[in-house]
């Protein structure tokens, strides 16, 4: 299937009419929210909910305000940004970040600051820091602070979208290297397997997914891999109301992406997720890292527009 690059006009106004408009730090900030665990967000494009109480954590509330139009799961699911499995070679700690204790405060600036503590199975701390940056944008960096050695370091995060969103990832060229990356649906294909497929960054980041990981219980994953990731960038997307949710992060921070096929099936629980695997590498003892991933919402969002959003955060990372 060949991706649609055609950008009209009057779709490039309206996203850029969205990422124009005016950051009122005040309108940016995260507040807790009536129940015990959640915090509430208001940008004027995007509102919703977080929720941090050890239980299916992550953005379980997000509607795009414009189109009255939810993206997250409403708490069916874990949400966006919901921390899952945490790996080192031959070692999986414990069964989900999203059932651990947290920590939680808003920073001066409305930052959401999460830390989940070191405990019994999983000595390593993990700092998230949850900041909108724009109103339609948000962006997340996850620190964490190994405690022992941890070779070959993974955190795998989730992301849980309405039934309507069907994913595209951005992939290298098969045959043809002068055509360039491109979007593609995550469409099954006959030589499927199972329920889901990881695009690996290269031969490496596959030898990592290969190494016996996801073999380990609870819920053990057979992934298909049928083509390379060109860089940490992918999107589910509304045809129907012309919403996307566009996630991305550096190149040197995730190694690879996963998703259900498209449509999704009861092998993948029916899910409508994205997932990043962060940092592949190894960690020592009493060392830090940090990956960052952002998530934009537009409307009318055309592949060439999000390709052109990826390159502008790139150049605002390396500043």
């Amino acid at each position: 299937m060949r991706p649609c690059l055609v950008r009209p006009v009057v779709v490039l106004l309206a996203v850029l009419s969205v990422r124009s408009l005016p950051a009122d730090p005040a309108n940016l900030g995260f507040k807790p929210a009536d129940e015990e665990g959640f915090y509430a967000f208001d940008t004027g494009v995007l509102r919703g909910k977080v929720r941090l109480n050890g239980t299916s954590q992550g953005i379980t509330e997000l509607v795009h305000v414009p189109s009255g139009v939810s993206l997250a799961s409403d708490g069916r699911l874990p949400g966006l940004f919901s921390y899952y499995r945490i790996f080192s070679a031959n070692t999986r700690y414990g069964n989900a970040v999203r059932d651990w204790p947290t920590e939680t405060k808003v920073l001066p600036d409305g930052a959401l600051h999460v830390f989940w503590p070191t405990g019994e199975g999983h000595p390593l701390e993990i700092t998230a820091v949850h900041r909108w940056t724009r109103l339609d944008t948000l962006d997340v960096v996850t620190t964490v602070k190994a405690l022992e050695d941890m070779p070959a370091f993974e955190v795998f995060l989730s992301s849980y979208y309405e039934q309507a969103f069907w994913a595209q990832v951005y992939v290298k060229p098969v045959e043809d290297a002068a055509a360039g990356p491109r979007f593609v649906p995550v469409d099954r294909t006959p030589e499927s397997k199972g329920g889901y497929v990881m695009y690996p960054r290269d031969e490496q980041a596959l030898e990592l997914i290969l190494d016996g990981r996801w073999k380990i219980p609870p819920s053990p994953v057979d992934w298909d891999q049928v083509r390379w990731l060109a860089s940490p960038l992918a999107m589910r997307r509304d045809e129907t109301s012309g919403l996307s949710a566009l996630m991305m992060a550096p190149p040197e921070d995730c190694f690879a992406i996963a998703s259900p096929y498209n449509p999704a099936t009861a092998e993948a629980g029916g899910y409508r997720s994205l997932y990043f695997s962060f940092f592949g590498r190894d960690l020592k003892a009493g060392e830090t890292a940090e990956a960052r991933c952002r998530l934009v919402i537009a409307q009318n969002l055309a592949d060439a527009q999000a390709v052109k959003l990826y390159e502008e955060y790139l150049q605002e990372q390396n500043r």
